[in-house]
């Protein structure tokens, strides 16, 4: 199997692709899959609880059977997920992963989310997989990611900013915001 190391993920159900981080750390990322259900919930749990509050609004210790179902079996058209793991790590972890959601009612816009392992943030990971989902949603047809965020949590409306030039936000209240990017720009 080849690992490019250059250029975005073309990731299908089955393709690895092995980049570095600006430090030069080899990651590589890969489509979730459905046997990933243990490692998503042991990232989970290895999260602070700022890091858990900023991706889900809310504390969350651990998913349902039901939950981890949704996250892991994907179809990799309208629900697509990639993980990210560091090679080097001899216990095989998830150590971010970034996903879209398809949206019903306009199918040329999907509600994307990303999560970075707390020793991982501020390296890079999280504009990488960014660039990795918008890369694969743009080839599925999608082009708008929409998201919704806490309205202080400056990382991602930063890495949000580095993928488009063109990016609309409105607070919804209750310290949350509602971001929508377009893809081509």
């Amino acid at each position: 199997m080849t690992y490019p190391t250059q250029g975005p993920a073309r990731a299908r159900n089955s393709e690895r692709v092995l980049r570095r981080l600006p430090d030069g750390a080899p990651i590589l990322i890969r489509p979730i899959r459905a046997d990933d259900k243990r490692m998503l919930e042991n990232g989970l749990r290895h999260l602070s609880a700022e890091s858990v509050q900023r991706r889900f609004l809310t504390p969350k210790r651990s998913f349902s059977r039901a939950e981890l179902r949704y996250l892991t079996e994907v179809d990799g058209r309208d629900h697509v997920a990639l993980v990210a793991e560091y090679p080097g790590d001899p216990v095989r972890r998830l150590i971010a992963a970034a996903r879209f959601i398809r949206l019903h009612a306009d199918p040329e816009t999907a509600e994307a989310a990303i999560v970075v392992a707390d020793p991982w943030q501020g390296r890079g990971l999280g504009s990488l997989l960014a660039r990795e989902l918008a890369a694969r949603a743009r080839e599925l047809g999608v082009r708008r990611f929409t998201a919704t965020m806490a309205s202080d949590n400056v990382p991602a409306h930063r890495l949000l900013a580095r993928l488009t030039r063109h990016l609309d936000e409105r607070h919804t209240g209750a310290g949350v915001s509602e971001v929508l990017l377009d893809l081509a720009a």
